[in-house]
């Protein structure tokens, strides 16, 4: 009888434990990506390149819709990697209509620049003239404080 009632007792205690973790698994999206941020360049017709970008700020689709909902905007800045200081080659570009996933807020815009222009941000004196090209978003609030930010990959070549 003692045994009866310890593995029922052992049961129990197992089934509200695997009910408490199975609650604490449903309050986190299965769905909401982490926060990335991706650039692609690649040379067009006409001397120019297409710099492709793609920003995912993960969170759940409800908590995006609601950011949208309200003005939030994702501010973009294309960016000069140097060894001493980065600059701001392009923006800030401002967008509000973004996409609400299941992964949260995704962005996914391009720009055309025109070689040996914007993206040409090395004089070449120290890195025999390789350009190196990564972007930064930011999720404002509505007041323009950073909520959420994230850089992306760095793109190295001669634009």
């Amino acid at each position: 009888m003692n045994k009866i009632v310890s593995r029922l007792g052992r049961g129990v205690a197992l089934g509200a434990v695997m009910a408490f973790a199975g609650l604490g698994l449903a309050v986190t999206p299965a769905n909401a990506a982490a926060d990335t941020a991706v650039i692609a360049i690649t040379k067009q017709p006409g001397n120019y390149f297409k710099v492709t970008i793609d920003v995912v700020i993960g969170m759940t689709e409800f908590q995006a819709q609601q950011l949208k909902n309200t003005g939030h905007p994702i501010v973009l800045r294309v960016w000069g990697e140097d060894k001493v200081s980065d600059n701001v080659l392009y923006g800030p570009d401002s967008f509000k209509a973004y996409d609400v996933t299941k992964r949260g807020i995704e962005l996914h815009t391009y720009y055309y620049f025109k070689s040996g222009t914007t993206l040409n941000e090395d004089s070449g004196w120290f890195d025999d003239e390789v350009d190196d090209i990564y972007v930064g978003a930011h999720l404002l609030n509505p007041a323009g404080s950073t909520l959420r930010s994230v850089e992306s990959n760095t793109v190295h070549g001669r634009f």
